[in-house]
C-alpha cells in the first residue's frame, strides 16, 4: 500500500527479457523494417506534451488540487492530493466507517520541498533519502520532459483498454526507469509501469481524460498491484486553486518526529 498510493499524483514497468525471447533467431526483415518504423521515444514525449495543452499552457500551472472517492478491498473512502511547483504535494486518503476498526483507516504522504513523510494506521515516518530522492522527480510539475527524463526509447506497440499505444522506456535522472504506454491517436498516456522492489510492478492506468482550463487531465486512476486494485474517481480538479501558505506543511506528528 506504501508503496502503490504515491504513484497516482503522477508516476511507470521496467522492460524484463526473459532467456527464451534473448535466445530467439534475428527478426526478419519484414520485423525489422515494423521496428524501425517506429516513431523515437523523444517524438513521442514531445506529442504527449503537446495533447495536454502544450508548454504554454503546462508552464502556467502552479498548482492542482485533485478530489473525489477511492475504492480498495470493498471499502469506500475520499481521496484529496494537492500538488504544487515543482515537486510539493500531500496525498490524503480516508476510510469514514472504518473508525474504531483495526483495519487501515487512512493514509497521508507529503513532500514539503525537504521533508518525504508518510502518516498510516502505524504512525508518522519519514522517507530515506533514497525514497525521497524518487518521490521529488516523479512528482515535478514540468513543461519539458527532458528536464525529468535523461532518455526516451519507443520499445514496441501494446493495447491498452482497446487503443494501440507506444510503449515508451524511459530512464528518469533521479529514481527507476519506467515504461509509459502513449495513445498513438491522441497522443495521451494512458498507463504507467513502475517496479516496486521486490513486490512486483505496479501498473497505473490514466482513464477519463477531460479538458481543465487549457490542459486535459485524466479524472480517473486504477492501480494495481499484487491482485490488488485502487481505483479513484475524481470528482473535482480544480489548476491555480487559491492554496493557504501552510496546504503542504506536515502534521503535528510527522512534525514532532522531525524535531527529534
Amino acid at each position: 500500500m506504501k508503496n502503490a498510493l504515491p504513484l497516482t499524483c503522477l508516476v511507470a514497468l521496467m522492460a524484463l527479457g526473459s532467456p527464451t525471447l534473448l535466445a530467439q533467431d534475428k527478426p526478419s526483415p519484414a520485423a525489422a523494417t515494423k521496428a524501425t518504423a517506429l516513431p523515437s521515444g523523444e517524438s513521442v514525449l514531445d506529442k504527449y506534451i503537446e495533447s495536454i495543452g502544450g508548454k504554454e499552457a503546462i508552464k502556467k500551472v502552479k498548482n492542482a488540487v485533485f478530489k473525489g472517492s477511492v475504492s480498495l478491498m470493498g471499502m469506500s473512502g475520499s481521496v484529496t492530493i494537492h500538488r504544487a511547483t515543482p515537486n510539493l504535494f500531500v496525498f490524503e486518503i480516508e476510510f469514514p466507517g472504518m473508525q474504531g476498526s483495526n483495519m487501515m483507516q487512512g493514509f497521508k504522504q507529503g513532500f514539503d520541498g525537504k521533508n518525504d513523510w508518510s502518516v498510516n494506521q502505524n504512525g508518522p515516518h519519514i522517507q530515506s533519502d533514497k525514497d525521497t530522492n524518487q518521490i521529488k522527480n516523479q512528482i515535478i510539475l514540468a513543461e519539458d520532459w527532458r528536464s525529468v527524463y535523461s532518455k526516451a526509447e519507443t520499445v514496441g506497440l501494446e493495447t491498452i483498454d482497446g487503443e494501440e499505444c507506444y510503449k515508451v522506456a524511459v530512464t528518469p535522472k533521479v529514481g527507476v526507469a519506467l515504461t509509459n504506454y502513449y495513445s498513438k491517436k491522441s497522443g495521451l498516456l494512458l498507463r504507467f509501469d513502475l517496479p516496486a522492489d521486490s513486490r512486483g510492478v505496479v501498473q497505473v492506468g490514466c482513464k477519463d481524460y477531460r479538458r481543465v482550463g487549457d490542459m486535459m487531465l485524466p479524472f480517473q486512476a486504477v492501480i494495481y498491484q499484487d491482485g490488488l486494485n485502487i481505483v479513484m474517481t475524481f470528482s473535482e480538479i480544480k489548476v491555480n486553486a487559491d492554496l493557504p501558505p501552510t496546504a503542504f506543511d506536515p502534521p503535528a506528528e510527522v512534525k514532532a518526529l522531525l524535531n527529534k
